[in-house]
């Protein structure tokens, strides 16, 4: 056999053995499935609970969930807001709290229902909490199920200064008819309290401000008082501090010795 011959051989056993080759091909990528949503839950709660010595700071908002169910198709959640004040043994609804005692609707078609209710300006000192009702409605509108929980509560505790007055002394001063009077001043209040006045005898004298739980002794200088007389004093005499506890007179025997 010639050359060409040959050639023409190998090359043709070659092409035969490359047709015969099969290429590897990668492959196909699955896609992971989507985790599985986790459950809607059957539940009530406090989401929030803000406190402050303001009212516009006081702040409650609650969360009630619930999951969807077999044989309904309506999902609805009503919340009603309670207090309870210091004191007290019993809750009491809160009449006429905006968006509470109405009943809220889902969306058709949904796995679950999460609906949230926040309550600002709250009064305080009082607790506060919220009773969620819970119904599954069938499309011909009968009730299939009903449900109730009821959250923990939100403590709103009085935060507020509250100026009180304590002692008083007197002596007389270097001037005629004139008496120097101390007049102790206390702040029981969780808050600070921003600048006042205090009058004794009829006479003023101000005060810069006075921190939660502290004491001041205020010097003022009026009209000496008669021994055995009464006299009387007042803290926050101008009104300025907005206070637990505006009960802030006094009236004492003159402390002057006869």
């Amino acid at each position: 056999m010639d050359c060409a011959k040959r050639t023409g051989s190998i090359v043709a056993a070659w092409l035969a053995l490359g047709t015969g080759v099969a290429l590897a091909q990668p492959a196909p990528v699955t896609p992971a499935p989507p985790p599985p949503a986790t459950p809607v839950a059957l539940s009530a709660a406090v989401e929030t609970c803000e406190t402050s010595p303001l009212p516009v700071g006081r702040v409650a908002s609650f969360v009630g969930s619930m999951p969807a169910t077999t044989g309904a198709t309506q999902m609805q959640m009503r919340f009603d807001l309670q207090r309870r004040h210091p004191g007290e043994r019993h809750w009491r609804i809160v009449r006429g709290a905006q968006g509470f005692g109405v009943w809220a609707t889902a969306d058709p078609g949904r796995a679950g229902f999460v609906f949230h209710k926040r309550v600002d300006s709250l009064p305080a000192p009082a607790a506060y909490r919220a009773v969620v009702r819970f119904r599954w409605n069938a499309a011909d509108g009968t009730i299939v199920r009903r449900a109730r929980r009821t959250t923990s509560a939100c403590d709103q505790p009085d935060l507020r200064p509250d100026l009180v007055p304590g002692s008083l002394r007197a002596v007389l001063d270097a001037q005629p008819a004139l008496a120097v009077y101390t007049f102790v001043v206390r702040n029981s209040g969780r808050s600070a309290a921003g600048p006042f006045s205090v009058r004794v005898a009829g006479a003023v004298a101000g005060v810069p401000g006075l921190a939660a739980g502290g004491q001041a002794s205020v010097v003022v200088v009026g009209a000496a008082c008669a021994p055995g007389s009464m006299v009387d004093a007042l803290v926050d005499s101008d009104h300025r501090v907005d206070e637990t506890d505006e009960r802030n007179a006094l009236r004492r025997r003159c402390p002057l010795a006869s």
